[in-house]
C-alpha cells in the first residue's frame, strides 16, 4: 500500500521551552501516526499552491494568534481552502485551524465572552457526530478533551454540521461538506503538553477565576485536573484513517 502524503500547515508555534522539550505542533501530530503517513510540514508563509492538489490530506494546526485581530495569511489561505474544496482533500482545522476553516467559509470568530477554555473540559457529542466515522471508537455521547483557547466559533460556515458543543462553545466539532472536519480542542495534546499551557496561563486564569468564577475554576483546580486522555486522540486516529 502506498502511504498517502498529509500536508501540515503551521499557523504557529508553540512556547518555546516545550518546543525545545517537544517539539512543535506539527510533531505533535505525526507521533499519533508516524509510519503509516509521509508527513509534510510547511509554515503557513510557505506553501505552494500549486503543490496543494498532490497531498492527500491536510491538517491545519493550532497557533497562539488570535483572529479578532489582523491575520495576513488570510487570502492565501483562502487559495488553499477553495483547492480542499475544488479536489475535495480530507481536512481538519485544530483550534486555530478550527476557527479559520470557518472564517474563510463565512463564519464569524469572537473573542469567547466567558473567557478562557484550558486544561481537561468535557464536550457533548451530537446525534450525527454518533455515526460519524471521526468519532468511531467513542460509543458514548460525551467525550474528555484538552483546550486551550479564548477565541471561538461564534457563527460557523452555512454548511457545516456541529458534531460536538459544550458550554464555552457551540462549535466543538464540525463537519463541512462530507470532507472537511475541524476541532476547537486539541486531539495532539497529552498530559504533559496541557500541564504547561496551565502553568503558563496561571496569572491569567487567577485573574478570570475572580472575575468569572462560576466559570472559570481556579488554577489549581484545573491543574489538579489534568490527566492523561487516550480516547480524544481518537478523533485525530480517525481523520488519518480516513485519508489512509
Amino acid at each position: 500500500m502506498v502511504k498517502p502524503t498529509i500536508l501540515i500547515i503551521k499557523t504557529g508555534s508553540t512556547y518555546k521551552e516545550l518546543r525545545a522539550i517537544r517539539g512543535d505542533f506539527d510533531k505533535w501530530i505525526c507521533r499519533v501516526a508516524p509510519t503509516e503517513i509521509n508527513w509534510k510540514t510547511k509554515a503557513v508563509a510557505d506553501i505552494e499552491l500549486s503543490k496543494i492538489p498532490q497531498y492527500q490530506g491536510i491538517i491545519i494546526t493550532g497557533s497562539h494568534n488570535s483572529l479578532c485581530n489582523p491575520y495576513p495569511y488570510l487570502k492565501g489561505l483562502k487559495q488553499v481552502i477553495d483547492l480542499i474544496l475544488q479536489y475535495k482533500i480530507p481536512t481538519l482545522g485544530i483550534c486555530f485551524g478550527h476557527q479559520l476553516i470557518h472564517k474563510l467559509l463565512g463564519g464569524d470568530v469572537i473573542a469567547n465572552p466567558l473567557g478562557i477554555e484550558i486544561g481537561v473540559t468535557k464536550i457533548q457529542l451530537t446525534l450525527d457526530a454518533l455515526v460519524d466515522p471521526i468519532f468511531q471508537g467513542i460509543p458514548v455521547g460525551k467525550l474528555e478533551v484538552y483546550s486551550s483557547h479564548s477565541d471561538i466559533v461564534d457563527k460557523p460556515a452555512s454548511t457545516s454540521v456541529k458534531l460536538a458543543w459544550n458550554i464555552f462553545s457551540e462549535y466543538q466539532a464540525t463537519r463541512i461538506y462530507g470532507h472537511i472536519y475541524s476541532t476547537q480542542f486539541h486531539p495532539e495534546y497529552d498530559r504533559d503538553i496541557m500541564e504547561t499551557y496551565i502553568r503558563r496561563n496561571w496569572m491569567l486564569l487567577q485573574e478570570q477565576h475572580l472575575h468569572n468564577p462560576l466559570h472559570i475554576s481556579p488554577p489549581e483546580e484545573i491543574l489538579r485536573n489534568n490527566k492523561q486522555l487516550t480516547k480524544s486522540k481518537l478523533v485525530l486516529r480517525n481523520f488519518l484513517q480516513m485519508v489512509i
